[in-house]
């Protein structure tokens, strides 16, 4: 028997009475287990979608998957599911941490990010779209690569491959555009005091969705189309 605090990523119905749960925990990273056919008639016995809890779990030489015996929520996020906007967002942090994170071995400081932001966003009552992009902008550096705001200069554009800023009128197939790159490199610098000087429209934050999307595809060799991962537009109202 384990007990891991982990962070509910995805969970899908496996059988009638039981789900497969994958989440992100802090002692053993990426994880995926099953729930006994009991488990929810036990009182209490709730799995949310981004719930931060403590699980117990065992791991049979029968099966990939850890089993789960019982869990206990670490913080109340009351406030992102009864939003149906924060709820949105949760969705979407959700699908792109479950693709992203499959491989990823014990990372405190990330486990850390992921459940800091959770509570921001639980008690946040403005400038939360802004902080959606801030939370996937800044995700990068905990999972191995980043933007590099250093090359960054007034009228540069993104190099989406390398990572980079570089001066526009290239060639380049996967460039962001000069006023793009701007919000980007306030996105990864800025204080999240600083969030509602960044002017963004609807449109504007599909743009900067799509441009870390196609970053996170690139460098971890993803198949991460926007469309794919049910992106709920309204998170960008």
């Amino acid at each position: 028997m384990e007990v891991v605090q982990a962070i509910v990523l995805k969970t899908f119905q496996f059988s009638d009475n039981q789900k497969i749960v994958r989440a992100f925990s802090k002692e053993k990273g990426y994880l995926s287990f099953i729930t006994p056919s009991s488990f929810f008639k036990k009182k209490n016995c709730t799995v949310h979608l981004m719930q931060v809890v403590e699980a117990e779990i065992f791991y049979t030489e029968k099966s990939s998957l850890y089993k789960l015996k019982s869990v206990t929520s670490l913080a109340n996020l009351s406030a992102v599911y009864f939003d149906v906007y924060k709820m949105n967002i949760a969705l979407l942090w959700g699908e792109v941490l479950d693709l992203i994170l499959r491989n990823e071995q014990k990372n405190t400081d990330l486990f850390d990010f992921i459940f800091r932001s959770l509570e921001y966003l639980n008690t946040a009552t403005k400038d939360v779209a802004n902080f959606n992009l801030f939370f996937l902008y800044r995700l990068t550096t905990l999972i191995g690569f980043k933007i590099d705001t250093s090359t960054y200069e007034e009228g540069y554009v993104l190099d989406i491959n390398g990572g980079i800023f570089i001066p526009s009128g290239g060639r380049d197939t996967y460039v962001s555009g000069p006023n793009a790159a701007q919000i980007i490199h306030k996105l990864c610098t800025c204080q999240v005091e600083e969030l509602g000087d960044i002017p963004l429209d609807r449109k504007s934050r599909s743009i900067l969705l799509d441009i870390i999307l196609l970053f996170l595809s690139i460098h971890l060799n993803t198949d991460f189309n926007i469309k794919s991962i049910r992106v709920i537009r309204e998170v960008f109202g």
